[in-house]
C-alpha cells in the first residue's frame, strides 16, 4: 500500500469567528495483469490466449468515506475457431465510486464492488447502489443494479473465488451488455441473522425486464439455512441449504414460467484439506429456461471456464445433480478437484502456485483440466478445457 496523507488548513476570519480542517487521505492502488491459455481438447476443439489487464485507487478519507476509480481490459491475443467470445469488449471504466465503511452502516454507490454484502447471487462489481446496516445479530441489506461488469468471476465461501476464472471473460457495463445479461434495473434485498453456528438468510430478487425475446419480470424468493461447527479439535462442519422460488419466462418461450431450487452443500475442512459433497435440484415445469443469477456460490468450474455468462449451464430448468469435491490450501498452493454427476456433470482439477511475494505484490501461476457437459443445454465454448494461466497483481 501505498500511503499518502494530504493536509491542508483553511482559516478565515468573519464576525469572529475562526474556521479550521484538515483532511488525511490514504491512498491504496490495486491491479492486476493476467494472460490465461484456453486450449480445447474435445472434437473440433477452440483454443484461444486472452490478456486481460485491471489498473485503480481507493483514496480512503479518515472519516470512513472512500472514493475509487479504476478501469478494466481484456484482449484476446490469439483465437482459433471464433473462440474469442469471452471477450465481448475490450473494456471499461470498472470502479467509479463513493463508499461509506463502518461496522454499523456500510453503503456505496456508482460502479463498486458488492461483496460486503454477502449476498450468494450478485458478487464483484456491479453499478447502482448498495447499503448494509448491522444490529446485533442481524444484518439488513439492499441493493440497486442497473448493469453489472461480467469477468468470469465466481466465489466459494469455503474454498474460496474460482481459480483464473477472472481472467477467461469480460462484458463491460455497455447498454449492449446490459440488454444481454441484465435487462431491466435489479431490485434486492434480506436479512441475516447469526446465532452461535446459525445463519438464516432470506432475500427477494426483483429484475423489471428479462433479456429474452419474450421478456418480463423476474421474480425470486429465497433463503438459506447454515450451520458451522467444530468436530473435536481437527474438523470443521459447514452444512448449507438452499431453496429459491423463482417467476420469470427465463427461455422466451410462452408457457409454464415456474421454476425453483432446492440445494444442499456440506463442507468439512481439516487442517489445509477441504472436502464434502451436495446434490441440488432445479424443478422447472416446461423443462426448459433456467434459474437467472448473476452470481452463484457454488464449486464449479463449468460456468467460469467452458460457458462464461448469464444465466450459469448447471442451473437449467430440470437439472438434478449431485457432487464430490475436495482441495486444498496452503501459504503458496491450492488445489480445487470436483467431480459431479446427473443431468449436469463436471470433471474438474485446477491448481495455483504463488511464485512470487513481495509486500503486496505477487505472481501467480498455475493451471488445470475442466469437462463439463449439462443434458439441457449447450456450452458456450466447449465441454472440455485445458488451461493455463500467469497472473501479476497488486
Amino acid at each position: 500500500m501505498k500511503r499518502i496523507i494530504f493536509s491542508s488548513m483553511l482559516s478565515f476570519s468573519l464576525l469572529g469567528i475562526h474556521f479550521a480542517k484538515a483532511l488525511e487521505v490514504t491512498v491504496d492502488p490495486f491491479g492486476y495483469l493476467g494472460v490465461l491459455y484456453n486450449q480445447g481438447i474435445q472434437s473440433a476443439p477452440h483454443s484461444y490466449i486472452g490478456l486481460n489487464a485491471r489498473a485503480g485507487a481507493n483514496f480512503m478519507l479518515d472519516n470512513n468515506w472512500s472514493l475509487g476509480l479504476g478501469a478494466i481490459g481484456a484482449w484476446s491475443v490469439f483465437s482459433y475457431r471464433d473462440s474469442n467470445a469471452p471477450y465481448a469488449n475490450s473494456g471499461d471504466i470498472s470502479d467509479a465510486y463513493v463508499r461509506y465503511d463502518t461496522e454499523k452502516l456500510k453503503f456505496a454507490l456508482g460502479r463498486y464492488n458488492t461483496n460486503f454484502l454477502e449476498f450468494d447471487w450478485i458478487a464483484g462489481n456491479v453499478q447502482g447502489a448498495s447499503i448494509k446496516i448491522h444490529d446485533r445479530k442481524m444484518n439488513y441489506w439492499g441493493i440497486f443494479m442497473d448493469s453489472m461488469l461480467y469477468n468470469g468471476y465466481q466465489t466459494s465461501g469455503q474454498q474460496g473465488n474460482r481459480i483464473a476464472t477472472d481472467l477467461n471473460a469480460l462484458v463491460a457495463y455497455n447498454p449492449g451488455a446490459k440488454t444481454g445479461i441484465v435487462g431491466g434495473e435489479v431490485i434486492a434485498g434480506g436479512v441475516d441473522y447469526t446465532y452461535k453456528g446459525f445463519r438464516i438468510s432470506p432475500f427477494v430478487l426483483i429484475d423489471t425486464q428479462l433479456p429474452t425475446r419474450t421478456k418480463g419480470v423476474l421474480v425470486q424468493v429465497g433463503a438459506k439455512a447454515g450451520y458451522a461447527t467444530n468436530i473435536g479439535k481437527e474438523f470443521k462442519s459447514t452444512t448449507l441449504l438452499r431453496g429459491m422460488f423463482q417467476y420469470g419466462d427465463t427461455d422466451g418461450l410462452a408457457g409454464d414460467d415456474i421454476a425453483g431450487l432446492i440445494w444442499i452443500d456440506q463442507t468439512f475442512q481439516h487442517k489445509i484439506f477441504n472436502f464434502g459433497a451436495g446434490f441440488y435440484a432445479v424443478p422447472g415445469a416446461d423443462k426448459k429456461g433456467s434459474l437467472w443469477t448473476f452470481a452463484d456460490r457454488t464449486k464449479f468450474y463449468g460456468r467460469g471456464i467452458n460457458s462464461p455468462g448469464v444465466p450459469a449451464v448447471y442451473f437449467a430448468n430440470a437439472t438434478i445433480t449431485g457432487y464430490f469435491f475436495g482441495g486444498l490450501e496452503t501459504n503458496k498452493v491450492r488445489v480445487d478437484a470436483m467431480v459431479a454427476f446427473g443431468n449436469y456433470q463436471e470433471y474438474s482439477v485446477m491448481a495455483d502456485y504463488k511464485l512470487w511475494h513481495y509486500r503486496n505484490m505477487r505472481f501467480n501461476a498455475g493451471g488445470g483440466y475442466v469437462y463439463s457437459h449439462s443434458s439441457k443445454v449447450a456450452n458456450g465454448i466447449g465441454d472440455s478445457s485445458l488451461l493455463f494461466f500467469g497472473k501479476f497483481s497488486y
